[in-house]
């Protein structure tokens, strides 16, 4: 498969109205993982007009296909947080399923998120768009 997974700061960006880069060539997908964050900001916003915001952006990342966490993605994650705890460093949950989603498809992931550089190190197949 050919494209880019694009990254849940992608979408908050787009929500926030922040300038975004150009995505990479190719078709988009997105991550199971990126419609839970979604989720939970959905859930977590107190505010009606908040929540109502955060709801549209839920509506756009539904537009696009989500690939799951499946039995390959589950091997890359453990690749990833395995290199993660052998080099001392951390990664968060959501952005290693993002990274091991990409890698198990061969996508770049398009982020807003510091956090892929260090994933790169940890995975050099792993390609980052900003």
């Amino acid at each position: 498969m050919s494209g880019y997974l694009a990254d849940t700061s992608v979408f908050v960006a787009a929500e926030q109205r922040r300038p975004l880069a150009a995505p990479p060539a190719g078709e988009a997908r997105i991550s199971v993982a990126t419609l839970t964050e979604l989720g939970v900001g959905v859930r977590r916003a107190a505010d009606p007009l908040l929540r109502e915001l955060r709801e549209a952006t839920m509506t756009r990342a539904r537009r696009f296909v989500a690939l799951p966490y499946d039995e390959t993605v589950a091997e890359r994650l453990a690749d990833l947080l395995a290199a993660a705890r052998a080099q001392g460093r951390r990664a968060g949950a959501m952005d290693a399923i993002i990274a091991a989603t990409a890698l198990a498809h061969d996508l770049a992931v398009w982020t807003q998120d510091d956090d892929f550089r260090v994933l790169a190190e940890l995975a050099p197949a792993l390609r980052v768009a900003r």
